[in-house]
């Protein structure tokens, strides 16, 4: 008899450690599923790259001085391109 309490204790404590085992997976499965999809909210709120439109007024802010090489800098950014303005055909 005492070898039947002991497989049943066994399968007792087999059947506990495979479902806490499957709790802890579920959780953190939950827990990548919740920071992806708030990372994705967040993303959504600002813009999926995070960019603005050019000039001031889209700027949270604005320098107190803004010329048109600032402006061509702005409208270039993150470019790899250069600026379009040119000092010489200014004149």
């Amino acid at each position: 008899m005492s070898g039947l309490r002991l497989l049943i204790s066994l399968a007792g404590g087999f059947a506990i450690a495979r479902l806490l085992d499957e709790n802890r997976r579920l959780r953190a499965e939950l827990d990548t599923r919740m920071a992806w999809e708030a990372a994705l909210d967040e993303k959504a709120k600002r813009g999926l790259g995070g960019e603005r439109h050019a000039g001031t007024e889209a700027m949270r802010y604005p320098p107190p001085q803004w010329d048109e090489v600032d402006e061509a800098a702005d409208e270039s950014f993150p470019a790899s391109d250069p600026p379009a303005f040119n000092a010489r055909n200014t004149t």
